[in-house]
């Protein structure tokens, strides 16, 4: 499944609460200067998740960016 990733600027802080640290992550890209920050919020049976990452060196401009929700795991 593609995420799809924003600028931070373009999030609303309210679409964070509620969601924990499930993992972190460094040197996520070439130069290993890159982290990536793994959130995750259990709504009933289902795990949403929201990455965040930071890579300065993204030739795009956007070096911090917030991923929209999406569902990581589903609990039968």
């Amino acid at each position: 499944m593609a995420k799809g990733f924003r600028d931070y600027a373009e999030v609303n802080e309210e679409q964070l609460e509620g969601f924990t640290v499930a993992k972190a992550g460094t040197g996520i890209n070439a130069e290993d200067s890159g982290m990536m920050i793994e959130l995750e919020r259990v709504i009933d049976n289902v795990t949403i998740g929201i990455d965040i990452i930071y890579d300065f060196t993204n030739k795009e401009g956007e070096a911090f960016r917030v991923s929209e929700k999406y569902v990581k795991h589903i609990r039968q």
